[in-house]
């Protein structure tokens, strides 16, 4: 299944001892639009995130966060590349 990430953007930033403030909301959402959540990665100042799902589409991961209500500032489907041992 395609790899999609999430950029999320928090203004005023979050507070990182808290969490992630969508997760909550996201999650109910994503099995109903077959969306497997990956990863989140949190910028050291709170200000950003960025979370990786596995779904069809890029579309039906909005359509997780639209239907959550949870705002986004962009979606893409990604290629995963990852470090070999020759690295």
């Amino acid at each position: 299944m395609p790899v999609i990430m999430v950029e999320e953007r928090f203004e005023p930033p979050i507070d990182l001892s808290q969490g992630s403030p969508v997760a909550d909301k996201v999650s109910p959402c994503l099995p109903v639009y077959d969306v497997t959540w990956l990863s989140s990665y949190i910028a050291s100042d709170g200000s950003r995130c960025v979370c990786v799902y596995e779904a069809a589409n890029a579309e039906d991961v909005r359509r997780v966060y639209r239907t959550a209500g949870v705002p986004f500032a962009n979606v893409w489907a990604a290629s995963p590349m990852h470090r070999t041992a020759d690295d």
